[in-house]
């Protein structure tokens, strides 16, 4: 039923120390690399690795605000396809969701220059 994937996954969803971890490896490596991790592409980027399962673009918009507020969709979008460009989330098409790509973000904690 299920296809196959070449990337890896987690069993349980990670603590806010983790995914704080986590995010800050990952806006040092961008910001390192010329870029930026703007408010939208980190809150994003938290949201999914909270999830710690493929979450759907319009959950997301609905969990953006801390205060319950939804977000733009166009502001979701832009961040996933950032993040979707850098290796860092990927959409799997079947069911329209978005899911963390866990190999490119090990390598953003790991990577020295």
């Amino acid at each position: 039923m299920g296809d196959a994937c070449d990337h890896d996954h987690i069993d349980s969803r990670p603590g806010a120390a983790e995914v704080e971890r986590t995010v800050a490896a990952v806006e040092a490596r961008v910001s390192a690399d010329g870029d930026r991790m703007t408010a939208p592409r980190r809150r994003v980027l938290e949201l999914l690795l909270s999830a710690a399962e493929p979450v759907k673009a319009y959950d997301l918009i609905a969990r953006y605000g801390l205060d319950g507020q939804a977000a733009k969709p166009p502001t979701v979008y832009r961040a996933l396809e950032f993040l979707e460009k850098r290796g860092l989330a990927h959409r799997i098409a079947s069911i329209s969701a978005y899911a963390v790509s866990y190999t490119h973000l090990r390598a953003h904690e790991t990577r020295e220059d």
